[in-house]
């Protein structure tokens, strides 16, 4: 670790315990993320952090490339679109680090987040999706998901409350469909969730998490989209997976997940985080192999590791959550959500 990123976690850490000690006052109870402005770009400045890397193993293959602050993205292109993909309208994979934030007293912070805007960004990018097609008459991807929100959230895949830990700014950012797709809203606010909140203490307790999530569509079934006639036709995965990677003693070591939506009976295996106990919670019945989740994806992870070390690691990536105490948990379910997606 360089001088400089020991500095720069210093400082995030001091910044995020001020903001969790000062009694809420008027202005920050207002804190909300600002509106797009008729702009086709984010609202905020976005910078990878000194010492993050965000696709640290290469995750292959890549396509339109977003690198911002809090994720890295892969989208489908303008030719994938062309040539029917069945990504429509959604990242093919989102990667990103994450660092322990822990206080002086030993506690995990919490820090502090903004109020999510109602309309999710667009970007100049993608307008490829509804430029120059006469059919869509609702610009923008965001269109197609109103009127879908009790059962079709905009999944984020970087989690917002993970991205507050660079900046309440670059937790506004993550609202971005680069990385989102339509997931379950039992799934996003329930076991996915709890998912997320195990990331966070993986995160405090080894040092650093690395994150990669995506969409899995199966080869023979059809592609449901949301949207009304108008808008972008957003495809809906059939599942969604996530690998989780840690690095201790210079060794890499993974956790793979895969979570099933492709029937809608399914809907009722998942349970909201709002009224179920973090421990209630068994993350080990999603668990899966990272070369189980390459075979339904057609992706590889973990290219920069040589093909022994990724054999070890794939032998240990589907026995579910490494063991984390209780006291590396920032959040844990059971109580009220404020990421429940409202729009």
């Amino acid at each position: 670790m360089t001088v400089l990123h020991r500095i720069y976690i210093a400082l995030v850490a001091t910044a995020a315990l001020l903001a969790v000690a000062t009694p809420p006052t008027q202005a920050n109870q207002a804190l909300a993320c600002a509106g797009q402005a008729g702009s086709l770009a984010l609202p905020y400045q976005s910078e990878i952090p000194p010492g993050f890397d965000h696709d640290r193993f290469a995750t292959q293959p890549q396509s339109l490339m977003f690198r911002y602050g809090p994720f890295t993205s892969s989208f489908e292109t303008a030719d994938d679109d062309r040539a029917d993909s069945p990504y429509k309208g959604i990242p093919k994979w989102v990667s990103y680090e994450m660092h322990a934030l822990m206080g002086t007293d030993g506690k995990p912070i919490h820090p502090q987040g903004a109020k999510r805007p109602t309309k999710w960004y667009e970007l100049a990018e993608t307008s490829y999706l509804w430029s120059d097609k006469p059919d869509i008459r609702k610009k923008g991807i965001d269109a197609a998901y109103r009127g879908f929100a009790v059962f079709w959230n905009r999944g984020h895949m970087a989690a917002r409350n993970h991205a507050n830990r660079l900046s309440w700014q670059e937790g506004c950012n993550t609202h971005v469909f680069v990385n989102a797709l339509p997931q379950y809203a039992d799934m996003n606010q329930g076991d996915w969730l709890a998912l997320e909140n195990y990331a966070i203490a993986a995160a405090n307790k080894f040092g650093r998490v690395w994150t990669i999530a995506g969409p899995v569509f199966e080869h023979d079934r059809e592609v449901d989209t949301i949207g009304q006639p108008g808008t972008v036709p957003v495809a809906i995965p059939h599942a969604l997976f996530k690998i989780l990677a840690v690095e201790t003693a210079g060794k890499v070591e993974a956790r793979a997940f895969l979570f099933p939506q492709a029937d809608e009976d399914q809907r009722g295996a998942y349970r909201k985080c709002a009224g179920t106990p973090q421990s209630k919670y068994d993350l080990s019945h999603y668990a899966t192999t990272v070369a189980a989740v390459e075979a339904v994806t057609g992706l590889r992870f973990f290219t920069t590791l040589s093909e022994t070390q990724k054999k070890a690691l794939d032998a240990k990536s589907g026995s579910g959550p490494w063991p984390v105490e209780t006291r590396f948990y920032a959040d844990r379910c059971g109580g009220r959500d404020d990421d429940d997606e409202d729009s």
